[in-house]
């Protein structure tokens, strides 16, 4: 093998390096993107379960399904979030819902006013942190795609087994650069899949109206079911 020879030897190798190490790597890239898209909506659920838990709390402090019913009304909700739930919860765990909401006001009225709507407030407050963490999520859902779609395109593996093999002046290459149904099935298992979550998976948060927006519908309701 003369210099020249050697020089072709060392340039085929190098190539074939870069190929491989730059499939690696943007595998790699996608696999810490995948998990961290998992924890992202891992978190989600969590916060989505306490958002749960403010709606139970605030179906508790109403006191009634009459007055649940004429909320519900008042924020547009034809479906009650967590209602289900919050009936088949005991009466110890009810009253441990509103435990650690402070209680505020001189007279019973006062009391349970001010309950209802410091707990709406804070029911609010979270379904909007809830809404802002959904949209980031589905915005790295839809970029990770997007990345994927782009690696798939970029490292089909039966067209970089093909290119080494052109390389290495071995075989023909056919349409497509797969050589055989072998290929083609390897390269079908190398691919990505898009990234999906559910709506169970990532559900999104009931869209409610500031306080202040409902506060005085809310005043007549509070007033028509103080016990």
């Amino acid at each position: 093998m003369d210099d020249s020879d050697r020089v072709i030897e060392s340039l085929k190798f190098q190539i074939k390096k870069e190929i491989v190490d730059n499939y690696f790597a943007d595998r790699v890239y996608l696999e810490e993107e995948l998990e961290l898209l998992r924890q992202e909506s891992e978190a989600y659920r969590k916060e989505f379960e306490l958002l749960g838990r403010r709606f139970m709390a605030l179906y508790h402090a109403l006191g009634s399904e009459a007055g649940c019913r004429l909320t519900m009304e008042v924020l547009n909700l034809k479906d009650w979030p967590f209602y289900e739930q919050y009936c088949a919860l005991a009466d110890g765990e009810r009253q441990e819902l509103v435990k650690s909401c402070r209680i505020r006001g001189l007279t019973a009225y006062r009391r349970f006013r001010n309950r209802i709507l410091d707990l709406y407030e804070l029911l609010h407050q979270d379904s909007v942190l809830l809404q802002e963490s959904y949209e980031k999520i589905q915005t790295h859902l839809k970029l990770l795609n997007e990345d994927i779609d782009k690696f798939n395109l970029s490292y089909d593996f039966g067209l970089l087994a093909a290119q080494i093999e052109a390389i290495e002046g071995r075989g023909e290459v056919i349409s497509g650069g797969l050589l055989s149904p072998e290929r083609e099935e390897l390269s079908t298992r190398m691919r990505f899949k898009r990234a999906r979550l559910s709506g169970e998976e990532l559900p999104p948060a009931p869209d409610l109206p500031p306080l202040d927006q409902i506060k005085d519908r809310l005043l007549e309701i509070i007033e028509r079911i103080c016990p």
